[in-house]
């Protein structure tokens, strides 16, 4: 019948296919370490249950962190102090919540402590206006790189380590491996090259990828049993944090109040009791040399013009500047005067005497240039000499030599047009306590009037105006306009400047403008 059912059939399922026959088992094939890494950078991801909320994500999330705001630099707002400043601190509090886990990490925890131990001798450092010799400064930068490429080291061999007490085998940390690898590049090619610039936005496009895939490594292994127990630490990371701050702060500040000038060498100003001194002083004031200049020469300077013939001033009061922001303005506290002085044979002296008005206040450093050259612009004077005074409330004036006299190359072109010159640069300290501030810088002429048609004379003169800066700089730093052009905008600095022409008249008498 249709459809009739027979239960005492036995009922046979269908045949099933016949299995493959047994696979041979052979040796996987050894990887290189390069191809490994290659391969798992190129894997799959492997979706994995939810664990960045573990200790070991959020340790390692700080650890990735740290990495991606370290490895930029922005030159604006303080981001290249900030930025290094929070990552080496995420670094450190990532490691230190890893330091137990195995031999490696702990070591990787030392090398965060160093790293941060670098970076406040750095920070502090960018506090004071001494700044540490070529030599010293290099070696400081190669200690620097070396801790940065053990500490990645040892986060790579820490996380392979991890995943074998985990029982995850092969062990694998590419992103972690591939950052080492990226710094020694890195490295490698700021040694090799100077300009980095056609492949800089590749570069950092890799490196934050690494990154990402080092954070998402920490979720992977957290899923896969790697775990770390939370410590009880007797001493907190809030507190850590804060505390180390506050020494840094406290580093900052002395820097501010102790290590923010020159430490000049003072001295009482004593008259001359010299016969000759006194007859060249007598015989410049007798040809119209200001008395108030004149009193402030040095004997040596005195005895240079001692057989003077001439004398010309130009007054310079209320001389004009531009600042950095190129905007024209006058400084009608600055006083500047311009001496020249004809000796026998035609050769000439030439001194600028400065001053400044009294409440003017003085924050750190000043610094003055004098670029003396005639119609082609030939540099040719013989010698430099000068020091800097000021009044003490009893009345006593003090002297003192100027720091680090010297010629200089310094860049005096605008934005569009680069112009170097070699200027004579001297840099001093005043004291806010005392009053009628002055100084002077004065050179002799090694050619005589007649090799010339005209000789001219550039003065500038950097003055500090303002106490806050980070990192702290010199007046000799902004000499040059075009030197890291956007910090000189906010810079607590200003640039005073004033010329002078010399030259003959168709009668031949000296005359100056």
């Amino acid at each position: 019948m249709t459809g009739q059912v027979f239960p005492d059939l036995p009922q046979t399922p269908p045949p099933e296919p016949p299995a493959d026959p047994p696979a041979q088992e052979e040796p996987a094939e050894a990887l290189t370490p390069a191809q490994e890494m290659a391969d798992a950078l190129s894997a799959p991801e492997v979706e994995m249950p939810d664990a960045s909320d573990s200790p070991f994500c959020r340790a390692m999330g700080l650890i990735a962190g740290g990495l991606a705001v370290t490895g930029v630099t922005l030159n604006f707002w303080n981001l290249d102090v900030l930025l290094p400043l929070v990552g080496t601190f995420c670094l450190l509090v990532g490691f230190r919540a890893l330091r137990r886990v195995n031999g490696f990490l702990r070591a990787g925890y030392v090398c965060a402590c160093l790293h941060m131990l670098l970076l406040f001798v750095e920070l502090g450092q960018d506090a004071v206006i001494y700044r540490a010799d070529t030599g010293l400064a290099a070696f400081f930068t190669v200690v620097a790189a070396a801790v940065q490429l053990v500490l990645l080291f040892c986060l790579w061999q820490g996380l392979l380590d991890m995943q074998r007490d985990a029982g995850i085998t092969p062990p694998a940390a590419p992103a972690a491996g591939a950052l080492l690898l990226w710094y020694i590049l890195l490295y490698v090619a700021a040694a090799l090259f100077a300009s980095l610039s056609l492949l800089l936005g590749a570069y950092l496009v890799w490196y934050f990828y690494l990154v990402v895939r080092l954070k998402k490594l920490s979720k992977s292994m957290a899923a896969q049993g790697c775990a770390i127990k939370p410590i009880k630490e007797h001493f907190s990371n809030h507190k850590l944090v804060g505390s180390l701050l506050t020494v840094l702060a406290v580093v900052i500040a002395c820097g501010f109040l102790f290590f923010g000038s020159y430490r000049m060498d003072w001295t009482p100003k004593e008259a001359s009791t010299d016969a000759q001194v006194i007859e060249a002083h007598e015989r410049l004031l007798a040809l119209g040399y200001p008395e108030s200049e004149l009193n402030d020469l040095s004997d040596e300077d005195l005895l240079t013009c001692l057989r003077a013939e001439r004398v010309v001033i130009k007054e310079c009061t209320g001389s004009a500047y531009i600042n950095y922001s190129n905007k024209p303005q006058t400084n009608d506290a600055f006083h500047l005067t311009i001496v020249a002085v004809q000796r026998p044979f035609d050769r000439l002296f030439i001194a600028c005497h400065f001053r400044w008005d009294d409440g003017v206040r003085f924050y750190g450093t000043e610094s003055l240039a004098f670029e003396p050259h005639h119609d082609s612009n030939s540099w040719f004077a013989k010698e430099f000499s000068g020091r800097v005074f000021y009044d003490s409330p009893d009345g006593t004036t003090y002297t003192a030599p100027y720091i680090d006299p010297g010629t200089d190359q310094v860049n005096l072109g605008s934005w569009y047009e680069n112009c170097f010159r070699q200027l004579y640069c001297a840099d001093a300290s005043f004291p806010n306590d005392g009053t009628n501030q002055r100084g002077y810088v004065s050179c002799a002429l090694s050619n005589n009037i007649d090799e010339f048609t005209k000789f001219e004379g550039l003065f500038y003169y950097v003055h500090q105006n303002g106490r806050f800066q980070y990192p702290v700089k010199t007046a000799r730093d902004y000499q040059d306009f075009n030197v890291n052009r956007p910090l000189l905008y906010n810079a607590p600095f200003e640039r005073v400047q004033d010329y002078f022409v010399l030259f003959q008249n168709e009668d031949g008498v000296l005359n100056i403008h």
